[in-house]
């Protein structure tokens, strides 16, 4: 993707073969460089319970190997719940018991 926002100061490494399956690679984290990044792009940021966050999504590039790039999607203004939690269910109406089996 061309849109894609690469944070500085994440280095993702594939699994070695010698590591066992529940492994899925390795990150580094430089705090000097991520935290830069967090500085020089507020925009980027997120809040949550009062707090600030950068959304990361990991993701593996068409030749395996995994990064990180920034979660940039924002929710919509009129977002709905799918379905009241406190109405009562609909209840289906009795079947035919003329059923094969």
């Amino acid at each position: 993707m061309a849109d894609q926002i690469l944070p500085k100061g994440l280095r993702f490494f594939n699994k070695k073969d010698s590591q066992p399956d529940f492994v899925i690679g390795s990150l580094v984290i430089t705090l000097n460089e991520l935290v830069q990044f967090a500085k020089d792009n507020p925009k980027l940021l997120s809040e949550y319970n009062g707090e600030k966050q950068l959304r990361l999504q990991v993701l593996k590039s068409a030749a395996g190997n995994l990064y990180a790039a920034v979660d940039t999607w924002k929710p919509t203004g009129n977002t709905q719940p799918a379905a009241n939690l406190h109405e009562k269910p609909t209840v289906l109406p009795e079947l035919d018991n003329d059923l094969p089996f």
